[in-house]
């Protein structure tokens, strides 16, 4: 997949995208032996948007923001907190 077609996926807006052809995210397997790059090639090939996937009835549109200082980790634990709060 080259960068433009990535770039192409990316912007997408959500009420053009197409349920039929869309990957589900459960369905995708990841061979964990392979190398980083090969797990990555697998990954786009199966999932063919990586910027919008089926999960059950729903479509999701993933987006990332750029230049955040935060980690994955840090709103995780975030997500938590405010989740605790709320109960």
């Amino acid at each position: 997949m080259t960068l433009e077609k990535l770039f192409e996926l990316k912007n997408i807006p959500i009420m053009e995208l197409r349920r039929e052809e869309l990957s589900d995210a459960g369905e995708v397997v990841i061979d964990s032996s392979k190398t980083q790059s090969q797990r990555v090639q697998s990954f786009l090939e199966q999932i063919k948007n990586p910027f919008a996937q089926k999960a059950g009835d729903y479509i999701l549109q993933i987006g990332y923001l750029e230049g955040a200082e935060e980690t994955l980790d840090d709103r995780m634990v975030l997500l938590a907190r405010k989740q605790t709060a709320i109960l």
